[in-house]
């Protein structure tokens, strides 16, 4: 006869020995189960981390492709820019409705991500109050071949009137006009 064989210890009766195995099987059977119940969380944890990773990289580049959309003009204007540590002078190199390079005749000391405080002068009206924050510093002015000096930022707080007139000013310059609404060279 061949077959599985079992052998019973001496003085144990198959009954006991299936109760035994039983009580094994469900003590095993729940240990694995929380060891994959685990494991699938850390596995579903994973991908929504991963999920959210990707998501927030394509938040990130919607915003910069619809900041770099927005009309961008080689605009001077003097500006006075305020901070912590003190204020001093300079100007826009070009600028948009959503910000501008700054240049100043020396190294303008931002840091990347300070918020400063802008007052722009447009030679046709009052003054810009604009909250702006720094996001690229230690970049060329223009043509110009010396060190570093301008730095990049993105303006936080600007009302609605001056964006508009900073869009307007934009557009005309870009149309090839003055800030008079005249042809540039003609009066």
């Amino acid at each position: 006869m061949s077959g599985l064989s079992l052998q019973i210890p001496i003085g144990m009766d198959y009954a006991h020995l299936m109760q035994i195995g039983e009580k094994n099987l469900v003590k095993y059977q729940g240990q694995i189960q929380e060891k994959m119940s685990l494991g699938w969380v850390l596995i579903g944890g994973f991908i929504a981390f991963v999920l959210l990773l990707l998501a927030r990289d394509d938040y990130h580049d919607r915003q910069e492709k619809k900041r770099r959309m927005e009309l961008r003009a080689e605009i001077k204007w003097p500006v006075v820019i305020r901070k912590d540590g003190g204020s001093f002078q300079g100007r826009t190199e070009n600028i948009s409705a959503s910000g501008a390079l700054l240049c100043g005749p020396e190294r303008l000391s931002m840091a990347l991500n300070e918020i400063v405080t802008l007052t722009l002068k447009p030679p046709i009206r009052h003054p810009l109050e604009i909250t702006a924050e720094v996001v690229r510093i230690n970049i060329h002015c223009g043509e110009d071949p010396s060190p570093p000096r301008g730095a990049a930022v993105r303006f936080i707080i600007l009302s609605e009137q001056d964006r508009q007139f900073v869009s307007f000013s934009v557009f005309d310059h870009l149309q090839g006009k003055d800030l008079f609404g005249q042809e540039k060279g003609r009066k």
